[in-house]
């Protein structure tokens, strides 16, 4: 006799896409979403980036990925020979969420103002969402460019809009300008303020002003160094509105080597590039930086290059505040940390999106932007009456997904993984696109009613809003970690306090609890500025399991009033790239072990966490939440 045993739900299956299926799929929730009915269908999305099938030397093209079903037709409006395909490789991460969208592209390479164009063609070819990964040097920071004018209006006229924040991380400065006469600076110099040539600099681009870095505290700085291993192209700009005839201030970036000698960009000693324009007959509050490694002048440890970066006032002019952002780079300033998202990312009509590492939801990536933006002009360069301050970045997405061709194979699927925020905005756009089916379809929500659902049904991942520093007391020593690269040599510091008569013996950094390990290779260990203690005092020592860094000092070496930097690689095994920004060795223990046996514990701690933040906006996004909300709201109509 036959009869039931058990019985078991039987759950819906998921659609795949294609031979290779993007992580996002899972950790943003889109498989309950598909789960449910909700696939995209009927909802067009256009992308934006470099070219769709014009790369000669990638491993597959359009036509194979439409054969694996990794992608679906597309209707390409404009591409860009000799390309990278990133946006195919966007495309495929939106069909992974997505499958039933209609997909569209169109390049952004072609020049600015084309990619202006291109986001008013994919909306007038019917593009309910669209996003894009690219951005250029000179859109303008403190106001609304060509490109931003354009977001805006496709938002106006119902299209959502999604952009990458950018991979700036914290490598921005930001300053109101602090004039110092030129011949009061060059006096100040020779009484010890630095070591700075500045006669060199030609007549007919010497400034009449030259900025103090120090700002208010009396320790005038006319410099800051800028380290380098990579090359580095960095928009420096002020708070005029561009190509409106209201440019009247001439400021120049001017670099100096460490030795204090001018660099003169049309030199063929100097491997790198800066322009020195005149701005008011440019129009443009603008001037554009490419800083590479110099070698020859290795400094700072790990291969780094030090330069100094001079910012100086030629015409006097009225211009007051300052900005510059290192785009997508590998350069540190000793002091930086200011909002890095600039441009149509800020768009009022537009979500700038964040990234994190799929297999570490908790953080986001330490290049993700952060914001926010303050613009100052509106569209006809008239300085607003107040700030107009723009929360930034909105949303955060996946990114290090698979793909087919894209990236490199950083987790052993046998896949390439595709990182950065430009990979991040296709997984949120979407999920835009999924939560606009499900309120209806298109025109069921205006933009902003769609961020709003996006961002209330987001899981938030909390950050504090200052991830520059971090530090522990254990006993008589300090330490702290600033900066944004750990390998270089003033990344960590550690100083004994005044008040002890026992000198250092040990001390010992256990990372187990920020889950990150210390690197092995002793060329991955850098001294820098030292004060009582020298590199042939100290002998590094990491654990088995790499999670604990030791240092041991010499008799009587580490004392009183001693202090060191030092860098060293320091990573989450996960991912195996070096993490950079300090608040990621928060939870770390430090313990001291003085000369006579007495030991001293801290845990490293970092400033406060917040649920909504400007690193990660709202938090990731939530599909299956955002669909049903979407649905709700769109059954409520």
């Amino acid at each position: 006799m036959l009869g039931v045993l058990s019985a078991h739900a039987q759950h819906t299956p998921s659609r795949r896409a294609g031979s290779v299926q993007s992580q996002a799929v899972a950790l943003q929730k889109a498989d309950l979403a598909q789960a449910r009915g909700f696939d995209g269908t009927g909802i067009k999305i256009g992308a934006i980036s470099d070219s769709f099938d014009t790369c000669a030397g990638c491993s597959t093209h359009a036509a194979d990925d439409v054969t694996s079903g990794d992608l679906s037709a597309v209707n390409v409006l404009e591409d860009s020979p000799g390309g990278t395909d990133e946006g195919r490789a966007m495309l495929q991460l939106i069909h992974d969420i997505a499958p039933g969208a209609s997909l569209l592209f169109s390049t952004a390479f072609v020049g600015e103002l084309d990619f202006a164009n291109q986001i008013l063609a994919l909306r007038q070819a019917g593009a309910d969402v669209i996003v894009d990964d690219v951005g250029y040097f000179d859109e303008p920071m403190y106001s609304d460019g060509v490109v931003a004018q354009s977001v805006d209006m496709v938002a106006a006229d119902g299209a959502a809009y999604f952009s990458s924040a950018g991979n700036n991380g914290l490598e921005a400065y930001e300053a109101i300008y602090q004039p110092v006469p030129f011949a009061r600076a060059q006096a100040l110099i020779a009484r010890g303020k630095g070591n700075l040539k500045l006669d060199q600099i030609p007549a007919n681009i010497r400034p009449q002003t030259i900025h103090d870095f120090s700002g208010i505290d009396g320790g005038a700085s006319f410099s800051q160094t800028f380290t380098t291993v990579t090359d580095n192209r960095i928009s420096f700009q002020w708070d005029e509105p561009f190509f409106l005839g209201k440019v009247k201030t001439d400021f120049n970036i001017y670099v100096f080597d460490v030795d204090g000698n001018w660099m003169d960009p049309a030199s063929s000693a100097f491997p790198g590039f800066y322009t020195t324009d005149d701005n008011t007959v440019t129009d443009a509050a603008f001037e554009f930086v490419d800083l590479p490694p110099f070698a020859g002048e290795l400094h700072g440890g790990a291969n780094a290059s030090d330069y100094q970066i001079v910012i100086g006032n030629v015409n006097g002019g009225p211009a007051r505040h300052i900005k510059y952002i290192n785009d997508n780079g590998l350069g540190v300033s000793q002091r930086q940390s200011a909002p890095s998202i600039y441009g149509h990312p800020a768009a009022r009509g537009a979500q700038a999106i964040a990234a994190t590492y799929y297999a570490i939801p908790n953080f986001p990536e330490d290049f993700s932007s952060p914001g926010p933006n303050t613009i100052l002009f509106d569209t006809n360069g008239n300085r607003l009456s107040s700030p107009d301050v723009r929360f930034t970045p909105q949303l955060t997405g996946a990114d290090g997904v698979d793909t087919t061709f894209f990236g490199f194979d950083s987790d052993g699927t046998g896949f390439p993984n595709f990182f950065g925020t430009s990979a991040a905005a296709p997984d949120v756009a979407a999920v835009g696109v999924l939560a606009l089916q499900a309120a209806g379809g298109p025109g069921s929500l205006r933009p902003h009613s769609l961020y709003r659902i996006l961002q209330s049904t987001a899981t938030p991942i909390p950050m504090p809003n200052d991830r520059s520093w971090s530090a522990a007391f254990a006993g008589p020593v300090v330490f702290n970690a600033k900066g944004d690269w750990v390998r270089w040599s003033r990344y960590f510091g550690f100083a004994v306090q005044p008040y002890t008569d026992r000198s250092v013996a040990t001390i010992a950094i256990d990372a187990t609890s920020a889950n990150l390990t210390f690197s092995k290779n002793p060329n991955r260990f850098h001294i820098g500025q030292t004060n009582g203690v020298q590199l042939t005092d100290i002998t590094r020592a990491v654990s088995a399991d790499a999670s604990t860094l030791t240092l041991t000092f010499a008799a009587g070496k580490f004392k009183a009033g001693g202090a060191f930097r030092f860098g060293m690689s320091v990573f989450n095994p996960i991912q195996g790239t070096t993490e950079e920004d300090p608040d990621r060795l928060r939870g770390t223990v430090i313990t001291v072990t003085l000369d006579n046996g007495k030991t001293f514990s801290g845990t490293v701690f970092a400033d406060e966490r917040h649920r909504i933040n400007r690193f990660t906006g709202h938090g990731l996004v939530n599909a299956d939440e955002a669909t049903r909300q979407a649905h709700r709201q769109g059954a409520d109509r």
